[in-house]
């Protein structure tokens, strides 16, 4: 297996920049996760990578080899698609063996590998079928043992899992998880699904208008985002983010004033940062919690009570704008009701004017 290093990659499409001067490196054996919104640029730079779009400027880097300007059959790596891709008039076993047929391999290792590959992803009695007579969820292993026959440098993913049904996903999640394990590969995932992105990652590259926002653990980007777009983007449900000005500075700590004239006492040596700046406040919902007589307090109205069995997700409407809180196990409150709720200022990042993390 091998690393893949980008260098100032960048793509146009006429005057348009889509990818704007990316530089990453990816270290071998690593699992890989484009995450962004819509339109950001993920499966572009996943497809530069595979060769399937030319680099306009910049390089690639896979191992020690430049492939920038190689075919893409000649740079080691295997990508899976989003609509599997598999021939519709050949079986699985001839879905897989396909390519290594066009390869000019002998008979014999064909099979090895198809059988190999089948063993591991559990497709063994699909192998006679054709891929209408198969569900998603059996397509899409099909279209991953494609990828593994190859025994590729890198495998490449886009967005492999966005067609399969929730319990699926799960399925899915977990094989893909347990491939990475078994084959000890670098794998590049592309997805809009963040809870894929912090299930599957060893670090997650958070992309926004072809440009890399952060790139970091599940952990960091979730508890240590880099900007207001980072934080907001990472987190399901997501982050409350709350106006604040800060009154002043009280020994290692700040004193902050919310909407509504709530004051509140930020713990921490936050530098950069004194009296009369306007910051946000970043809670995650599960540092917010129903609470009588414990401050600092915020108050609002519910308009929506997600009930999910071992949590509930309480939406507000309140002061400070809209606030969601998670509840651990079943909570009374429903549509309507005015619920106060404690602040766990304890993980609170906190984000200057700009919209850049402080500290």
């Amino acid at each position: 297996m091998s690393s893949v290093t980008l260098s100032g990659v960048r793509k146009l499409y006429g005057i348009h920049e889509v990818i704007k001067g990316i530089d990453l490196a990816i270290e071998d054996r690593e699992f890989v996760v484009f995450v962004g919104p819509s339109g950001c640029g993920k499966s572009t730079l996943l497809r530069m990578i595979a060769g399937l779009e030319d680099v306009d400027y910049g390089n690639v880097m896979i191992g020690a080899r430049d492939v920038t300007e190689l075919a893409p059959a000649r740079r080691g790596v295997a990508m899976v698609f989003q609509n599997y891709a598999l021939y519709p008039h050949m079986s699985a076993y001839d879905n897989l063996a396909y390519g290594l047929r066009r390869a000019g391999m002998t008979a014999a290792e064909v099979d090895r590998r198809v059988r190999d590959a089948s063993a591991m992803l559990q497709i063994t009695e699909l192998l006679g079928r054709r891929p209408k007579a198969m569900s998603g969820g059996q397509r899409q292993r099909v279209a991953i043992g494609r990828a593994i026959v190859r025994q590729p440098e890198v495998f490449l993913f886009d967005e492999p899992l966005s067609n399969l049904d929730a319990a699926l996903r799960v399925e899915m999640r977990t094989q893909i998880a347990r491939l990475h394990h078994e084959l000890k590969a670098t794998m590049i995932f592309v997805t809009h699904d963040q809870v894929e992105a912090m299930t599957l990652a060893d670090r997650i590259v958070v992309l926004n208008g072809g440009r890399i926002e952060q790139v970091g653990t599940p952990r960091e980007v979730y508890h240590r985002p880099a900007n207001l777009f980072v934080a907001g983007f990472i987190g399901s449900p997501a982050i409350n983010l709350l106006k604040a000005e800060v009154l002043d500075r009280e020994d290692a700590a700040l004193r902050l004033r919310l909407a509504g004239e709530v004051e509140c006492r930020l713990p921490g040596a936050w530098t950069g940062v004194g009296a009369g700046d306007r910051v946000t406040l970043g809670l995650r919902p599960e540092r917010l919690r129903p609470a009588s007589g414990a401050g600092p307090l915020l108050s609002g109205v519910v308009t929506l009570a997600e009930h999910l069995g071992g949590e509930t997700i309480l939406h507000l409407d309140g002061p400070q704008g809209r606030l969601t809180v998670k509840v651990p196990g079943e909570s009374p409150q429903g549509i309507g009701d005015r619920v106060e709720v404690a602040l766990d200022l304890t993980e609170a990042i906190l984000f200057d004017s700009g919209g850049q993390r402080i500290g």
